[in-house]
Parts: structure tokens; C-alpha cells; sequence
């Protein structure tokens, strides 16, 4: 996921708003519930108390690959993950920002383009303006959405993105049957020199994605020799690692995710001179 979110300074002018399950979305320029600023009142308002059964999760991509550095000034693409139990919540409303600590807004955001969704508060905060069609998968149900961040000029220092993810039942009424929860990304450092990117793997995959137990990577062509693969959390934390050796053409690695708890991990595979990093959901 390239991107960015939302302005905190202008917050004490903003309204308090909650995020909406009315079939007509939000109204108006809705206050940061992200808890990018230590408030954790969230979408409690109208939507009862914070909900596990919602996941959430932001991921900084610079091309395919999740980043946890930028290039201040350089645009990214910010990917946007939860998820659901159940079917009972096939729609989903969201906000999203950017902040460096103490809630202060780092970068500007774009919806590029997705339906649904609009830039507030100077471009520093997403969110969605009518609810948004989840996706079924395996019993449950996916929230996703690609957005674009500009990174913030040199100086800024760490930051971190911010989501609040509201799971509704779509039945029109703003209530407490709907579930909703906060996800963060990893830290996101800022780059003391521009970052010339890892040479990537050719012809990998990952799957099934997302998965409740195994996930498959498969190298097709590949260049003989060791290959190693490394399973981790959003934080970068190491939670597996093997390594195998593969001959010429299509070669495949099995790794057990079924003791992982519900979220959005990497799989990074590399072969000591090239690697490609690959986000997987895990159920």
C-alpha cells in the first residue's frame, strides 16, 4: 500500500463526528476518530463500543513492495485492510490519516479516484462519504481500498498512518450492531538519502490470499541456488524463517500460517542478490 493521511491541527474547529451506516453515508466533514491523537472515542457515538471482530491495518507500498522508510516528497500508495467475521457486515465505512506524534498531520492523501471516498482537512484525512462494498471470502468479509500519500518535506521525521474501520450491517440506521475497530501501520522513518530499491524476484506468488492456514509461494523460472523466507508481522518482527534450494523452473514453498492470529503479514523471499516482499491476509 503509497500513502498518507490526515490533519490534525485543525481538529478542535472540526465537528465530532462518528462514522455512518446510513445508506446516504457521512454528512459533511467529519472530526478525526483515528485516535492518531490518543482519543480512542472512535465511531462509540453511534456504533456501541470497540469491536475485535473488526480488523484493521495500513500498509505503505512503494510500487509492490511494503515499505516501512519514505523519501519525503515522494508519492506512495497507501493500502487499506480489514476485515469482517461473519457476513452480517458487507459494508464498511473508514478514516484515515497520517500523524507524527502528538496527532500532528504528516503528508497530504488522495482518494485516487475510488468512489465513495473524499480528502479532508487540507488532504490529510480520508473517509468515506456513502458506505463501501466489502468483499466475501471464506465465511467472512474483506474491507480494502488503494490510496495515494505524498510523503512531507525533509525534517519531519517518523510517522505513523491511522485508521478507524466501521463494519455495518447496511441497514440504514446508525446503531450499535454495527462493529468497528483502529489498525496502525508499522513506524514509517524517514529517509536520510533517497532509497534505490532492492532488485525484485521475477515470476513470484503467493497464495491463496487470504488464507486461514497455509500459504503457498511459487517461483516460476527460477534462478537456481538458495532461497530464503522470512514471514513477518507489519512491524517488520522476524516470525518464521527457512530456507530452501531450488533448481531451474517452477519451485514451490509451504509455510504454516495457521497459528497466526487474524491480520495482514509479509512473506519476504530472497535469494542473496535479489528479494520481493509480498503482503498476504491472514483469517
Amino acid at each position: 500500500m503509497k500513502k498518507k493521511l490526515l490533519s490534525i491541527a485543525s481538529i478542535g474547529v472540526l465537528a465530532t463526528i462518528v462514522l455512518s451506516s446510513y445508506q446516504n453515508g457521512t454528512h459533511g466533514t467529519l472530526g478525526n476518530q483515528t485516535n492518531s491523537t490518543g482519543s480512542a472515542t472512535g465511531c462509540f457515538n453511534c456504533h456501541g463500543t470497540q469491536n475485535n471482530a473488526t480488523t484493521a491495518a495500513v500498509i505503505l507500498m512503494d510500487g509492490t513492495t511494503p515499505v516501512t522508510t519514505y523519501v519525503p516528497g515522494q508519492t506512495y500508495t497507501v493500502v487499506l485492510a480489514g476485515s469482517n467475521t461473519g457476513t452480517g457486515h458487507p459494508k464498511f465505512g473508514f478514516q484515515l490519516t497520517c500523524a507524527k506524534s502528538g496527532g500532528v498531520a504528516a503528508g497530504t492523501l488522495s482518494a485516487n479516484g475510488v468512489t465513495g471516498v473524499a480528502a479532508r482537512a487540507n488532504n490529510t484525512l480520508l473517509e468515506h462519504t456513502t458506505p463501501l462494498a466489502g468483499t466475501p471470502n471464506s465465511g467472512n468479509i474483506i474491507y480494502a481500498a488503494q490510496f495515494q500519500w505524498t510523503a512531507p518535506a525533509a525534517g519531519t521525521g517518523t510517522v505513523k498512518f491511522y485508521t478507524v474501520i466501521n463494519g455495518v450491517n447496511g441497514n440504514g440506521n446508525n446503531d450499535a450492531g454495527d462493529q468497528w475497530n483502529f489498525g496502525t501501520s508499522a513506524n514509517i522513518t524517514e529517509a536520510t538519502t533517497s532509497i534505490r530499491n532492492t532488485e525484485q524476484i521475477k515470476g513470484v506468488q503467493l497464495f491463496p490470499n487470504p488464507s486461514n492456514g497455509a500459504v503457498t509461494v511459487q517461483i516460476e523460472n527460477t534462478t537456481p541456488g538458495k532461497y530464503s523466507f522470512q514471514l513477518m508481522d507489519m512491524t517488520g518482527r522476524v516470525l518464521q524463517t527457512e530456507q530452501a534450494i531450488f533448481g531451474s523452473g517452477t519451485n514451490q514453498y509451504k509455510a504454516d500460517a495457521s497459528a497466526l492470529s487474524t491480520g495482514i503479514y509479509l512473506m519476504k523471499v530472497g535469494n542473496g542478490t535479489k528479494e520481493t516482499i509480498m503482503k498476504f491476509h491472514k483469517l
